[in-house]
């Protein structure tokens, strides 16, 4: 079977190639078309007259019309019907339970026109959508799931009538008409040619057992009716001011439909939580290796939005990491050159892998598809294995190799142990080449473990790469995925649409039609504020951006004492040791410390030097000797030139100096401090400053507006990050708080704790906001601040009313405790950057040199909610590729709706211009960032205490250890680096 056959099920699965059937190639590139021509109103005719980009690996760029395209002015209609419903929403009272009301919308700044990539969606006229719940008897496991759906849309011409159906691929189809009620099950069954999860033999003799492969008797059974007729009336009607009734399941039916035409196409592979993100992995596929097995591909993401009076298909172009369809074999010896022999890590980062067992005979996989069986790793050979049955395999280590491996082959009388080596010569005639040095991979499990030599498994194309990126893999990545606007643009207007069906017109069968143009909105551009340096020298940034020449900080540390370990590593070519000697490096980073305004002696000497050598434990050892010297010798800053990336090291010396002994270290790698230009060493001194107390760049108290006046808020930064798949799966999640010690903005020290597994509230908020509110009294004469302006990271739009129902409370409670009269207003921002809106400049005055919007572009109409008080900054000028605006929403506001508070009457100007200024004040950098700088700060917490983790898991040797244990003792603070910057 190839290309896309009539009536095939449009599989909506799960991830990657193996989830969904795998992917098996396309035939050829072309399609055919299915449904009416005609549309349903106003159809410009666009359809795919534009081309296509089908250029494999990379492919050439298609024309791009970003500037040339035509301009239709923002809908008037959609303006009236938002100002309609502030109007209205001020006339009535807020609903207790609810977000923070829209107070109206911004007017600062120069107004423009941009592009947004949303497209507005018609519907066919009365047209309804029925979701139908999917019961399998037996049950059956998720991949059997995509194969049973399969043959029942091949097998049963109930679904092959003309009638409009998708499905996720799992548990729900979604019709356009109803099915018959009271029908009799459907009856499937399947082929045996893949690994459905039973563990059946593929390697030794262990624990074989045969599939099951029906038959399974499924009944459908009607959950829900949506009309977007009515979901169309609600979001025309000024009072109606709160979400959709059902519209969570609403969004999912749409976004159902929406994917139908691109998973009937078998060469392309479907990812992301919300199974919405598309990629080609046949001969159109745009990719590029970016190492250690892994390749970046060019892909699209899609999602359907609400906006005021409209629904709308978000289309953005979208780039994920992917498994190379190489041997196994090759991919573990990448790992190794990348990563080291951590055969704990690899045991992780292979885990769920799907692979083609490459020794065995080719079989027909259900699907008509004849293949290589296939099956899933469940980890590297471990001496766990077997353990509680009889004759147990004998593994000498976990990762060993297939010399190294024995199982019992034959009964319990007369069997006896053989090696994997011997087993796969004896039976399938197979010498192995990597038999002594290459890890096996268990395809079974603990209990019935099978074992596969890797150069005998080849990886399934389309399958994700869950791993944490190595530092090559992300530069490679952005590389690949570093593209200007236009280029972007052009993308989503030709295979953007095409891959959904919607230039063909293919949506219409599902009874959708959505625009082939997108929208416009109006939008403003703030003008940036005026920053403060030492000397009250004024600089005025230039498209988001300043230079220190000649600079000194606003206010420079003081250290009394300070000097270097310089970390040396066995094993490099002294040819590629650029740094012979840091002396006359370090009296060159002295004297930038100076110029910028740090008050400190010259360094003293000698230096530490530390050899390092292959072995973690024992480079562990001598890294907590010599940073327990330096203690001793009551040094409380500590330069550390470092030999490598390897992040190991790095880890250590921030656990040892942080966390152990109070040393506030900085990190810098020994090549790059060699012969270092003025700018690099500036950059670093900006760190230096800010970890040991100082100041670097303020705002003036003119653009903090009543913030600064007023000097009486705090400002804080909340984050929450989660374990990656890379990551021990005992490891905790993490949260960390940041906050301004005084009206200036100029130090943000925090607290960072280890929490209940992804758990996504911060769970000890209360304890960590008594401690920056004290931090913030001790700083303030004794007095504590009247507002608390809170900038959260790390929420996703499903979890708004987790802020307001978890989170504010805590914030409210540790006010409480501290304060004897009345409590501080309170205000909360979620800050949103894992987005997929983009927005497009539609005339040159108003792009930057990179062809993006113009920095301090802000929107609020058009693709927002009226519901929400939200907008949209981008408050960074990017030095290449796309920008990315930061999406802001208000959770709870006490702050600029208070006339006590904000004399402005035009809170929604205050709140975006003060935003867009604090985005300046991340002081190791001399560019405005893409979002709140508190919120970037807090991000950045969390990234070290997941650091922290690691050190002191590492430093057990990986011992057992309980996630209560890891939520424990492990991310205090020493008590000399509890009021600093220390992870900046």
């Amino acid at each position: 079977m190839s290309g896309r056959a009539h009536g095939d099920l449009p599989i909506r699965g799960g991830r990657g190639g193996g989830d969904r059937g795998r992917y098996r190639g396309r035939g050829d590139g072309g399609s055919s078309s299915h449904g009416s021509d005609r549309g349903y109103s106003g159809d410009r005719g666009r359809g795919s007259d534009r081309g296509s980009s089908r250029g494999g690996r990379g492919g050439p760029e298609p024309p791009s019309g970003m500037l040339t395209d035509p301009v239709e002015p923002p809908s008037t209609r959609v303006q009236a019907l938002e100002d309609r419903y502030v109007a209205e929403s001020a006339k009535a009272r807020p609903e207790p339970g609810t977000l923070a009301r829209r107070p109206g919308y911004g007017t600062q700044g120069r107004s423009t026109v941009l592009r947004a990539n949303f497209f507005p969606m018609e519907f066919k006229p009365n047209i309804k959508f029925h979701s139908y719940r999917l019961k399998i008897k037996p049950e059956a496991k998720k991949a059997q799931q995509i194969f049973i759906l399969q043959s029942m849309f091949r097998k049963y011409p109930l679904f092959n009538k003309g009638i409009g159906v998708a499905t996720d691929g799992a548990t729900e189809i979604v019709t356009t008409e109803l099915f018959p009620e009271n029908r009799a099950p459907f009856i499937c069954s399947m082929g045996n040619g893949s690994d459905h999860g039973s563990g059946h033999g593929s390697g030794h003799g262990s624990g074989k057992s045969k599939a099951y492969t029906g038959p399974w008797e499924v009944t459908l059974t009607l959950e829900s009716s949506y009309s977007p007729a009515d979901m169309m009336a609600c979001l025309e009607d000024v009072n109606h001011r709160k979400e959709l009734e059902n519209e969570a399941p609403c969004l999912r039916v749409l976004n159902i439909l929406m994917s139908a035409y691109p998973y009937k196409d078998t060469g392309i592979v479907i990812i992301g939580k919300g199974r919405n993100k598309f990629f080609r992995m046949d001969r159109r596929k745009q990719s590029a290796r970016i190492d250690c097995g892994a390749e970046a591909a060019r892909g699209y993401y899609s999602s359907v939005r609400l906006g005021a009076g409209r629904i709308f298909l978000n289309l953005n172009v979208s780039h994920g990491a992917f498994f190379s369809p190489v041997s196994l074999a090759d991919v573990i010896i990448a790992f190794r050159t990348t990563y080291g022999e951590s055969r704990e890590f690899l045991n992780r980062w292979l885990k769920g892998l799907k692979v083609y067992a490459l020794h065995l005979d080719v079989r027909e996989n259900g699907l008509g598809v004849k293949e290589k069986p296939v099956r899933t790793i469940f980890g590297v050979a471990s001496p766990r294995d077997g353990r509680n049955g009889p004759n147990p395999p004998r593994v000498q280590r976990i990762g060993s190799s297939a010399d190294n491996v024995e199982f019992w082959m034959g009964d319990e009388k007369k069997g006896k142990y053989v090696t994997v080596t011997e087993y796969f010569y004896k039976t399938y005639n197979k010498r192995l080449e990597y038999h002594s040095n290459i890890p096996i991979v268990n395809v079974g499990n603990y209990d019935r473990p099978v074992y596969l030599p890797a150069e005998l498994c080849e990886i399934l194309p389309g399958q994700p790469f869950k791993p944490d990126l190595s530092t090559g893999q992300r530069q490679n990545m952005i590389k690949f995925s570093c593209r200007r606007p236009p280029q972007n643009y052009a993308s989503i207007m030709t295979e953007g649409l095409e891959i959904l069906g919607i230039s063909e017109g293919h949506t219409k069968a599902v009874g959708i039609k959505p625009g082939k143009e997108m929208i416009t909105v109006p939008a403003r551009i703030l003008n940036p504020p005026n920053l403060l340096y030492g000397g009250k020298k004024t600089t005025n940034p230039r498209n988001g951006s300043w230079n220190l020449i000649g600079t000194k900080f606003s206010q420079g540390a003081n250290i009394k004492k300070w000097t270097c370990l310089w970390l040396r590593k066995r094993g490099i070519d002294p040819n590629e040791e650029k740094l012979k000697d840091p002396e006359p490096e370090m009296d060159a980073f002295y004297r930038k410390l100076r110029d910028h305004g740090l008050s400190l002696p010259a360094p003293s000497k000698p230096y530490i030097t530390v050899m390092l050598g292959p072995d973690d434990t024992a480079n562990q050892d001598m890294i907590r000797g010599a940073v327990k010297k330096v203690t001793m010798n009551e040094f409380p800053f500590l330069v550390v030139l470092l030999p490598t990336t390897e992040t190991k090291i790095f880890d250590y010396v921030k656990y040892a100096g942080d966390l152990k002994t109070g040393v506030l270290t900085h990190c810098m790698l020994s090549n790059k401090f060699a012969g270092a230009n003025e700018q690099y060493l500036s950059n670093n001194a900006m760190k230096v400053n800010l970890k040991m107390g100082g100041w670097n760049q303020l705002l003036q108290p003119a653009n903090t507006r009543f913030l600064g006046a007023a000097k009486n808020t705090i400002v804080v930064g909340l984050d929450v990050t989660h374990p990656s798949s890379s990551d021990p799966e005992i490891f905790p999640s993490v949260a960390a708080i940041v906050a301004s010690t005084d009206y200036r903005m100029g130090q943000w020290p925090g607290e960072v704790r280890a929490q209940t597994r992804r758990q996504e509230h911060v769970e000890f908020l209360k304890e960590m906001m008594l401690t920056r509110l004290g931090l913030w009294q001790k700083s303030n004469n004794g007095n504590l601040p009247q507002n608390i302006l809170v900038y959260r990271d790390g929420v996703s739009d499903g979890q708004f009313k987790m802020v307001l129902t978890e989170e504010l409370p805590k914030i409210q409670a540790a006010a409480k405790a501290v304060y004897r009269g009345a409590l501080p207003s309170i205000t909360i921002v979620v800050c949103g950057k894992r987005h997929n809106v983009r927005f497009y400049p539609t005339n040159s005055r108003d792009q930057d040199r990179t062809s993006n919007p113009l920095n301090g572009c802000v929107v609020d109409r058009g693709v927002t909610r009226p519901i929400y008080w939200d907008f949209y900054l981008q408050a960074q000028a990017p030095l290449q590729g796309s920008a990315r605006p930061a999406h802001y929403i208000v959770i709870h506001d006490e702050i600029f709706t208070n006339p006590k508070v904000n004399t402005d009457r035009k809170p929604a100007d205050v709140l975006q211009e003060l935003t867009h200024n604090i985005c300046y004040l991340m002081g190791r950098a001399t560019r405005s960032i893409s979002y709140s700088t508190p919120a970037f700060l807090a991000d950045k917490f969390c990234d070290r205490g997941r650091k922290y983790l690691l050190a002191y898991y590492n430093e057990r040797n990986h011992m057992t250890q309980s996630e209560d244990r890891l939520k424990g003792a492990t991310l205090n603070l020493s008590s000399a680096c509890q009021n600093s910057m220390v992870y900046i």
